[in-house]
């Protein structure tokens, strides 16, 4: 989970420059904006796993879509800040460390939240 945190403080930072480029909003708005969409995959992912059996079905109706959407958001502004600071062929490993932040955000956070919950029921 540490290092789910760490990577995403990065992924923040990046998000809030990615923001910037695309609606050039100011700090505090791509702040606002970043915390919203990483922490709102975060949560909606947490709020999947702890969903009683019987409400499941209906919190995945609506959380799945945005967390997919909240994903594809937070890999994109960050390609686009990693991106922004790449010369020539650079561009490329740049725009694929942007799309793999968020995913390794989401695999980490999802992975240690179930051991952290299974343990707990044992």
């Amino acid at each position: 989970m540490l290092v789910a945190m760490a990577l995403l403080g990065l992924s923040l930072s990046h998000l809030v420059s990615g923001v910037a480029i695309v609606t050039g909003s100011g700090e505090r708005d791509g702040w606002l904006m970043a915390v919203g969409i990483d922490m709102g995959f975060v949560a909606l992912e947490l709020a999947l796993l702890v969903a009683p059996a019987a409400v499941r079905p209906a919190v995945a109706r609506y959380a799945s879509p945005a967390i997919i959407g909240t994903l594809a958001t937070s890999a994109a502004m960050n390609a686009f800040a990693f991106a922004s600071h790449a010369d020539g062929l650079m561009i490329f490993p740049a725009i694929g460390l942007g799309f793999a932040v968020p995913a390794l955000v989401y695999a980490l956070i999802k992975t240690g939240a179930i051991l952290f919950f299974a343990r707990g029921s044992q």
